[in-house]
């Protein structure tokens, strides 16, 4: 197995002149996540109840966060892993059930690539990586993205437009409305409150319904 951490380009400054809250920048955030940015408050370790790791009976037992002060962007032809913004934007935010499963899958998903792969595989520590543990590349992110929407069959939208959705499901899911901003990262209450005005509809909430039981198996 190989170490790649200082494989590629790493700095603790942000990048200038841009808004991280651009569509690369959340695409960058996104790619940029590693493991040790999750807080799993032993979800991770066998639970005493039933002996299972990431137990789905008792994963609302823990207070489960991640915390998003990384982003991964190539300039000037090298992938840099660098810091985000300011130390305010880096406070853990609460991940809700809809959120951690998937997790769950993908941590299962690489350890089964990891072996896969052997001596092949660079343990860079990152969520999503290549099938040998590298990191994505943001150009290929952009036609994976492209091309599961396809595969949906749901209307295409931007990465930008997935957090205008994601505060949409967020309203669905009757979660607080604070929590809500700290999952968005919306610097005002009011922003989020203009959210929280829609009015949610009972089939939403049902679909949801089925979306997080079809998770959960």
């Amino acid at each position: 197995m190989r170490s790649t951490t200082s494989g590629w380009g790493c700095t603790s400054r942000p990048s200038q002149g841009r808004s991280p809250r651009t569509s690369p920048g959340w695409r960058g955030e996104i790619l940029g996540l590693t493991w040790d940015h999750i807080e799993w408050d032993g979800w991770d370790k066998p639970c005493t109840p039933h002996g299972e790791d990431f137990c789905e009976h008792c994963r609302d037992n823990h207070d489960i966060s991640l915390v998003i002060d990384k982003q991964l962007q190539r300039v000037r032809g090298r992938l840099l892993h660098r810091a985000t913004k300011t130390e305010e934007s880096d406070a853990p935010l609460p991940l809700p059930a809809i959120c951690v499963t998937p997790l769950r899958h993908r941590y299962r998903q690489q350890e089964a690539a990891k072996e896969k792969a052997g001596e092949a595989w660079h343990d860079t520590g990152m969520i999503f990586t290549t099938r040998y543990g590298l990191p994505v590349e943001p150009r290929n992110f952009n036609r994976s993205y492209d091309s599961r929407i396809a595969r949906a069959g749901v209307p295409k939208i931007t990465v930008h437009d997935a957090r205008r959705t994601c505060g949409s499901l967020l309203v669905d899911l009757d979660v607080h409305p604070r929590i809500a901003m700290a999952i968005l990262k919306h610097t005002d209450l009011s922003i989020t409150m203009e959210i929280y005005s829609q009015i949610s509809s009972k089939a939403t909430r049902e679909a949801l319904r089925k979306l997080g039981e079809s998770l959960d198996q």
